[in-house]
């Protein structure tokens, strides 16, 4: 990542340094009055208002040494879109101004001034790397003055003191870079291999969740084709049982047709075997009656001729005794088998025609 300093840094870090050097430095007068340093800390100096704007100070002189760290990662190759070699200049400048501060602060006094950057580099504001930069800044300082108040005043080295701070700074922030991308590095690296073993647990889990899906449609597969196998032979069983049902009611049907018929022809036939019986009996019937006719026939025949016979056999014996008597007789005698004859032709044909009756009553009967 580029690091780049905003155009108005410089300006704003020199009001910073003014507002530090107005709040750091007392008057020579206020000075001169007060017995001890701590009244001059306390009142004239204002520990916390000048560590809160040494704060300020100390982000700045970090974004400088990140910039020219950078710019010496990439050996100047012209790519940075800052001014590498404004970051140490810009940061000398501002450091000899703070630096000028404590020292004019403290009247050129060595024990002053560090006990003064102790006050401030105890404020509460400044803590971690911030105290840490305070107290480094303190001992340079304390180191750099000498014992001679008026020496330190007038011919301190702050350009000196500031390089050195520098190159200890730049070193310190370098290092803290490179921590920084290790573990940065180091990060990416462990947010990639979690990535990385997220994503094949992911795979996994989806290879899983399809094998899983894969084995249930599959299961739902065969369990819906046995299924349909299930209904498919159930339908099939239950066409056979009603073609089987149907073809035992039609055959049922055809058996009962077929009794129905065989009765209907057992009865034709019985009643044809009565009427047989019957016919054959009116026939014996009539056969017996005209036999009686024919005997009745004859017989009449017969009594006619024993009545001739008889009636001739008068007439010869009268005829015998008696000439004109038998003569009279003989022709009586005819004259009464001329009046007998139509009276027993009569009872013959009486009796005839009560027989012909017979036949028709017993046909009524039967009609019936």
């Amino acid at each position: 990542m580029t690091l780049r300093c905003p155009k108005h840094s410089t300006k704003f870090n020199m009001q910073m340094l003014l507002g530090l050097v107005l709040l750091a430095v007392p008057s020579a007068h206020a000075y001169a009055s007060v017995t001890g340093s701590r009244a001059f800390l306390g009142t004239n100096m204002q520990p916390a208002v000048v560590a809160r704007t040494l704060q300020k100070v100390e982000d700045e002189w970090r974004a400088q040494a990140a910039v020219f760290a950078q710019c010496n990662a990439t050996n100047f190759d012209g790519t940075s879109i800052v001014d590498c070699e404004d970051a140490p200049a810009s940061f000398g400048k501002s450091c000899g101004i703070v630096v000028g501060a404590i020292v004019q602060g403290s009247n050129g006094d060595k024990r002053v001034a560090r006990e003064y950057m102790v006050d401030v580099c105890g404020q509460t504001n400044l803590m971690a790397w911030h105290k840490v930069q305070c107290l480094q800044l303190s001992h340079a300082v304390g180191d750099a003055m000498s014992a001679d108040g008026y020496d330190n005043r007038y011919n301190f080295d702050s350009k000196k003191l500031c390089t050195g701070f520098w190159s200890t700074f730049l070193k310190e922030e370098t290092a803290r870079i490179q921590q920084e991308k290790v573990e940065r590095e180091a990060e990416e690296k462990r947010a990639a291999e979690e990535e990385k073993v997220a994503r094949e647990l992911a795979e996994k889990k989806a290879q899983e969740e399809a094998t899983e899906a894969a084995r249930k449609a599959e299961e739902e597969r065969k369990a819906k084709e046995a299924r349909e196998k299930t209904e498919e032979a159930a339908r099939k069983k239950a066409e056979a049982e009603a073609k089987a049902k149907a073809a035992a009611e039609k055959a049922a049907q055809k058996k009962a047709e077929a009794e129905a018929e065989a009765k209907a022809a057992k009865q034709k036939m019985e009643e044809a075997k009565k009427a047989e019986e019957d016919q054959k009996q009116l026939k014996e019937k009539l056969e017996k009656e005209e036999q009686k006719k024919e005997k009745a026939k004859v017989a009449e025949k017969k009594v006619e001729k024993k009545e001739e016979k008889k009636a001739e056999k008068k007439a010869e014996k009268k005829v015998e005794t008696k000439t004109v008597k038998t003569e009279a007789k003989v022709e009586a005698k005819p004259v009464v088998a001329e009046k007998a004859a139509p009276v027993v032709k009569k009872a013959a044909e009486k009796q005839t025609k009560s027989e012909e009756k017979k036949p028709a009553a017993v046909e009524a009967k039967k009609a019936k």
